[in-house]
């Protein structure tokens, strides 16, 4: 006598569970491609982007206004405005190089190694920060952890690990809106498995065709009571860069 004949609904049940170990497969191997279009929604061969780092130590606040060049994911150049201090400070991005320009000593510095450890501008951000500035679906391969509910909102949570061992933050995980390709929160570990980072993306607009966030939060989770909101207030892609932003020479007074 047939399996079937003895338990009329087994061969059902098997069928059912086949279909649903097919279809959590089938959703693990869409998280690359997700992270994909989150990427392709986030750059443009080129970018501008004038913003404030509102940068609160717990004690007092400070606004910085910048102005930054993007092309790609290698090169940047920002142009710090304000406030009085900081105004006059350049930063270059240039492959794996980040160079840095105060007028206050008027010189330029390379700051690599142990300095790029360090917070940038008194922020939560620190100058590897700056420099792990990349599409994240090439540094990273993505797997579905599953799913939460954020704001109302049913999200995909993805563990991202990275390919190069040199990569500063070993592991992500990114809540990530799939039908919209927006990511809504992230956070970011040591290799030691140590939470570092947590960042929320916030106030999504339509700009040229793209959804991008007007707000980041980023907060140190090795400080106390800090945190540091990054608006941006002007955001434009494909722009037309002049090829000096990208030489040492615009570091110069």
């Amino acid at each position: 006598m047939s399996l079937k004949k003895i338990f009329p609904g087994f061969a059902g049940i098997l069928i059912l569970f086949s279909i649903s170990v097919v279809s959590s497969r089938a959703e693990e191997l869409d998280a690359q491609k997700l992270l994909e279009q989150v990427d392709e929604n986030l750059w443009a061969d080129t970018k501008f982007i004038s913003g404030r780092l509102i940068i609160d130590n717990g004690r007092k606040v400070r606004i910085l206004t910048q102005d930054s060049w993007m092309e790609g994911v290698t090169r940047s150049y920002s142009h710090y405005k304000s406030p009085p201090r900081e105004k006059g400070t350049k930063m270059l991005k240039i492959g794996g190089k980040l160079w840095m320009y105060t007028p206050r000593t008027d010189r330029k510095i390379l700051i690599a190694g142990h300095l790029l450890r360090q917070s940038m501008m008194g922020s939560d951000l620190s100058y590897e920060d700056m420099m792990e500035d990349h599409k994240l679906s090439r540094a990273y391969a993505a797997s579905l952890e599953g799913y939460e509910d954020m704001e109302g909102t049913r999200v995909a949570v993805l563990h991202l690990v990275a390919h190069d061992k040199k990569t500063t933050y070993q592991t992500r995980k990114a809540w990530i809106n799939p039908e919209n390709k927006t990511v809504l929160k992230e956070e970011r570990f040591a290799k030691s498995g140590k939470k570092l980072k947590s960042i929320l993306f916030k106030d999504y607009e339509k700009i040229e065709g793209r959804m991008f966030p007007r707000t980041m939060i980023f907060k140190d989770l090795l400080k106390e009571n800090t945190q540091t909101t990054y608006k941006f207030d002007v955001i434009e892609f494909n722009v037309k860069i002049p090829a000096r932003y990208f030489s040492q020479s615009i570091l110069k007074r």
